[in-house]
């Protein structure tokens, strides 16, 4: 089950966005994560259905990573607060 067959909202995407890129730079995050996602999902405002399977955090990308603050603006409407874009090569 992936996030977006979950019934999540995009807010909940996001958050979970998030938690996602936070976690590929801070080992604490992710291992807190594995023992306890409950907890750091209710710490990033998101709630699981009573039931619902816990999503696995995506593993790390096998390349660069840059996260940027971005503004509002043309691209970017306000009030976006975080938009994680994956660019996947195959081969």
């Amino acid at each position: 089950m992936t996030v977006d067959t979950m019934g999540w909202d995009l807010d909940q995407r996001r958050r979970f966005g998030e938690l996602t890129a936070r976690s590929w730079f801070d080992a604490d995050l992710r291992l807190r994560y594995e023992r306890e996602p409950a907890t750091v999902l209710t710490e990033y405002d998101i709630r699981l259905a009573d039931g619902a399977p816990v999503p696995a955090l995506p593993p790390e990308p096998g390349a660069e990573l840059v996260i940027e603050a971005l503004q509002g603006g043309e691209y970017l409407p306000p009030p976006c607060l975080f938009t994680l874009c994956f660019c996947v090569e195959t081969t």
